[in-house]
């Protein structure tokens, strides 16, 4: 039972996002919505006065999500290479799940809802960076490479295999091309010891 404003709010939101991802921006509308929900558009409208408003404020709540499971995740695991491929693990995972055309028609209908997304994924350096410097410290990077833009690189590419018309001009799937960039740059980055948690990752493609 729905017994707050702030729980009424919250379940909207996580029955919006999960018709945005079955169905996709284009088909998602606040009238379906309602349907499904057995709630009126009154009351959804109360809390969200626009489409676009309903469709940011429930990928910002997904956002909120995943960062409570990432800092979970690196909270109850203590060796950093571990911490690496779980991360790694967790990014491909998510992306597989992700479709190319409906990412493409949320970038084209909501371009400012697509640009906080942007800056959510870039904001999550710091975190890679920390995780990179421990393993670093701890052996499991080579002491040789810089962590700063290493960091950087990372994010800015994971951050690019979120842009559609890339892959849809070379059909291409965004896990593949995590995968296989993982590959080439961890190949010069962890030490031998490193590389033992890491080649995990791809042993279990």
């Amino acid at each position: 039972m729905i017994n707050s404003q702030k729980q009424q709010e919250e379940h909207i939101l996580e029955q919006s996002f999960e018709a945005l991802t079955r169905d996709g921006v284009r088909s998602f509308t606040v009238d379906s919505l309602s349907q499904n929900m057995g709630m009126s558009k009154k009351t959804i409208y109360k809390y969200f006065p626009t489409k676009e408003d309903l469709v940011d404020k429930s990928i910002g709540f997904f956002h909120g999500l995943i960062e409570k499971k990432l800092n979970k995740l690196m909270a109850t695991e203590p060796n950093p290479a571990i911490q690496f491929v779980k991360v790694m693990e967790f990014i491909m995972g998510h992306i597989s799940n992700v479709s190319i055309e409906r990412l493409a028609d949320l970038k084209n209908r909501f371009p400012q809802v697509w640009k906080r997304m942007e800056a959510f994924r870039l904001d999550r350096r710091d975190d890679f960076y920390n995780i990179l410097f421990n393993a670093q410290q701890q052996g499991y990077v080579r002491k040789d490479v810089d962590i700063s833009i290493i960091a950087t690189l990372y994010m800015n590419i994971i951050n690019s295999t979120f842009q559609p018309e890339f892959f849809l001009k070379n059909n291409l799937a965004p896990s593949d091309a995590i995968s296989n960039f993982l590959k080439m740059v961890s190949s010069g980055l962890f030490t031998l010891d490193g590389s033992h948690y890491v080649n995990t990752l791809f042993n279990k493609e």
